[in-house]
């Protein structure tokens, strides 16, 4: 089982919370606007999942040449980097929205959870 390099873990956090921090901010204080939202889930979502790939590699790469005698599973996992690297590159923003769906339904879900309550508020007063 290989390891994962610190690098890889902090782009694959930043990927795996930015969608909930975002909508959380949304869902406390109405801002950011939704344009910004999806921007920065698609922009920032696509760099942390294309740098997350290109950590992994690399750090796969300098294990390959750490080692006299590589075995074959880690070259093979070295070098086939191009099916991942090139998905990475061309979906990565796919993946963050895809990533970001259930999210949204989330927040919908509190936003009509909190409308319901304040309306049940309003009723008793």
């Amino acid at each position: 089982m290989s390891k994962i390099s610190s690098e890889t873990l902090f782009f694959a956090g930043i990927f795996l919370a930015l969608p909930g921090v975002l909508l959380a901010l949304r869902f406390l204080w109405r801002k950011p606007q939704w344009w910004m939202i999806v921007t920065l889930i698609i922009v920032v979502g696509w760099a942390a999942c294309l740098l997350s790939v290109i950590t992994h590699f690399d750090d796969l790469y300098q294990r390959v040449e750490a080692t006299d005698t590589p075995s074959p599973e880690l070259l093979d996992q070295a070098f086939s980097d191009g099916g991942p690297l090139v998905f990475a590159a061309l979906f990565g923003w796919l993946i963050a929205l895809a990533y970001a769906a259930p999210w949204f339904v989330l927040f919908w879900m509190a936003t009509w959870l909190r409308n319901l309550v304040r309306r049940f508020r309003r009723a008793d007063d």
